[in-house]
């Protein structure tokens, strides 16, 4: 059965399914990734590249800061591990349990979660991914790409590397500087992958 979660910063939720009756699986260490109920790791596997197809609402000019921070993770993976197949994808503009996995810039957002910058819905089958949806939050925030210490708002590159990382399975990890750090604050960047992310990224893909 398929199960999902979607992470927002500062906001999370699950919803459960069941599995069919099988042989228990054996438990894995966490290394930070989203587990299912028997403790395994959920992510790609080996079906990378993950295709993404962009949104034709997400702006033409930040297109070179989703690139960069693609490059963030798979310089430290040392491989591919997404593939942008499309950057004028004009299906749905509302994200959907559909097997694509799409980048969107969306101008509206629920009344109750104007604090979420951003929101990556996954959906798995036992312990691998099918799809990821990400959805940048354009309506109650903006964003800046430049070094500029006047720049205000968010940081998108900072952001999308931090999405990026729910997309492979990551969850929130608190610790110091990690890109997976549950607040991005306006202003700050935060785009360089610590020991702590590396070490969670080659757990699953090495």
């Amino acid at each position: 059965m398929l199960k999902y979660i979607y992470f927002g910063f500062g906001m999370a939720g699950v919803i459960l399914g069941l599995f069919a009756c099988a042989p228990t699986p054996k438990a894995e260490e966490p290394c930070n990734f989203v587990q299912n109920v028997y403790g395994q790791r959920i992510s790609w596997k080996d079906h990378t590249p993950i295709p993404l197809l962009v949104h034709g609402d997400f702006p033409r000019e930040y297109i070179p800061a989703l690139e960069r921070a693609i490059k963030a993770w798979e310089a430290n993976a040392g491989h591919p591990l997404f593939s942008i197949v499309n950057t004028n994808y004009r299906g749905s503009s509302s994200p959907a349990k559909d097997g694509k996995s799409v980048i969107y810039w969306l101008k509206v957002w629920e009344s109750e979660k104007t604090t979420e910058q951003a929101r990556t819905s996954i959906y798995w089958v036992g312990d691998q991914i099918q799809e990821a949806d990400l959805r940048v939050n354009a309506k109650n925030f903006t964003f800046f790409t430049d070094t500029s210490q006047n720049s205000t708002g968010v940081n998108l590159e900072s952001l999308l590397i931090h999405e990026l990382g729910h997309v492979l399975g990551l969850k929130h990890n608190d610790a110091e500087k990690s890109v997976m750090a549950t607040y991005l604050a306006l202003q700050i960047k935060r785009e360089e992958l610590t020991a702590a992310d590396k070490q969670s990224l080659s757990c699953e893909y090495k």
